[in-house]
């Protein structure tokens, strides 16, 4: 890395800070100028020895409830937020950007996995399911969705992730060291409440709250679509969250559930032999299709057997942030929108008569317009009673811009009289 490469990454960085940096962020980011020469030369010893430091693979692990009306003292309402140093990540992310451009000139990436690419994105992931299962309606078919859950999938990453890597995605030399060595006798400490533990090692799994960490879970799972298309489904993947879905007849639902339910017995086999696991409690099933299709299926509609677990169908389900029907109206959805839009308008106003119409316009594109952009190409398409409802939001955002701040006059000249400014 070239000192000017490593001044741009420190520039683009976030202000975070870990509770193990030395200084805060954003003075590393002040002095970037004195301090990449120091930082590209030690980033460029690791890279050249394949050695990651070792004072860079402890991490702080801070609990936070997943819902904030969730029970306390279960376990299993944290989600473990993973703090690692400044440096530590900014290493990662240089190591990050060489492996991605080696995938992608190789055209090594998964095909059917959306995440951490360019042009690729939970939309992009959203969008090619839905249009397949539009298409597949337009030719009287029905698409069988299933929409599958691992159980804190990042910290059971095995390290068998390192064979997987030099035999499919031909990394070898000392960049396959360096990995190793990224991997390899890491540790973490849990703070909570004010409290410590001692100091954990870790036997296996990608660093969560990690740079790298994601993609490399994105390489360890990159079977997972071709053991799909074996029982003729589709798979489609964000990180973690994969969609399975099956196109079938509305007479061959019997067939359709049963090869579903194969498929999902044969990939939770593959992910126990990888030390992942998956969590049939959240696991979803939809039907899709139109509502004469759909009517078909209403006497007949059989479940997935998942572990011993039966898996009935829904009405509809949460991907990746969009409400998804059966009929894929998304109607839930843009009622979902329009109450949390709606909400953080009136949040807005209490501060309106304090900002001016520019700060105001930039408030609502902050707060409102970016729950109206998420993942709104899905509804191309949609009929008007469902857009109506988003474009009475855009009303009421354009009327909360242009409302008229009252300004009051002081006046600054000493008066005999009391006159009214």
């Amino acid at each position: 890395m070239t000192v000017a490469e490593v001044e741009k990454l420190i520039s683009k960085a976030t202000n975070k800070t870990c509770k193990l940096d030395p200084v805060p962020t954003w003075l590393i980011k002040k002095y970037r100028s004195l301090l990449s020469l120091f930082v590209a030369t030690l980033f460029n010893a690791s890279l050249s020895t394949g050695v990651f430091p070792d004072n860079c693979k402890h991490a702080i692990v801070i609990p936070h409830l997943k819902k904030s009306n969730s029970d306390s003292s279960e376990l299993k309402n944290y989600r473990p937020v993973s703090n690692l140093p400044f440096l530590t990540k900014l290493l990662e992310r240089v190591v990050q950007i060489q492996l991605q451009r080696h995938l992608e000139v190789h055209k090594l990436m998964p095909l059917y996995q959306s995440a951490y690419r360019a042009n690729h994105s939970n939309e992009t992931a959203l969008l090619k399911i839905c249009n397949d299962a539009l298409l597949a309606a337009d030719e009287g078919e029905v698409t069988a969705l299933c929409m599958i859950d691992l159980t804190a999938a990042f910290d059971t990453v095995d390290h068998v992730l390192l064979s997987k890597l030099q035999q499919m995605f031909g990394i070898n030399g000392e960049v396959l060291a360096w990995l190793q060595s990224y991997l390899s006798n890491r540790s973490y400490r849990v703070i909570y409440a004010g409290h410590s533990s001692g100091s954990i090692l870790i036997i296996c799994s990608v660093p969560q709250g990690s740079v790298l960490g994601p993609l490399l879970l994105i390489l360890y799972t990159a079977d997972v679509s071709d053991l799909a298309a074996r029982h003729d489904v589709k798979a489609h993947s964000f990180a973690d969250d994969t969609q399975l879905y099956r196109h079938f007849t509305p007479t061959s639902a019997e067939v359709t559930a049963t090869v579903t339910s194969d498929c999902m017995s044969h990939l939770s086999q593959w992910m126990l032999s990888h030390r992942l696991k998956l969590n049939p409690d959240k696991t979803e099933f939809l039907w899709l299709g139109t509502t004469g299709q759909l009517a078909k299926l209403h006497d007949s509609r059989p479940e997935l057997v998942l572990q011993k677990c039966t898996i009935q169908a829904s009405d509809e389900a949460r991907s990746l942030d969009v409400i998804v029907q059966s009929d894929l109206s998304f109607k839930r959805h843009v009622q979902a929108v329009s109450r949390s839009s709606f909400f953080q308008l009136r949040q807005l106003r209490n501060v309106r008569h304090s900002v001016d119409n520019e700060t105001a316009a930039t408030l609502t594109h902050a707060f409102v317009s970016s729950i109206l952009d998420y993942c709104n190409s899905l509804l191309s398409g949609a009929p008007k009673v469902v857009t109506d409802v988003l474009q009475n939001v855009q009303n009421a955002a354009r009327d909360f811009c242009l409302v008229t701040v009252p300004v009051k006059v002081v006046c600054k000249k000493p008066c005999v009289r009391n006159c009214t400014g």
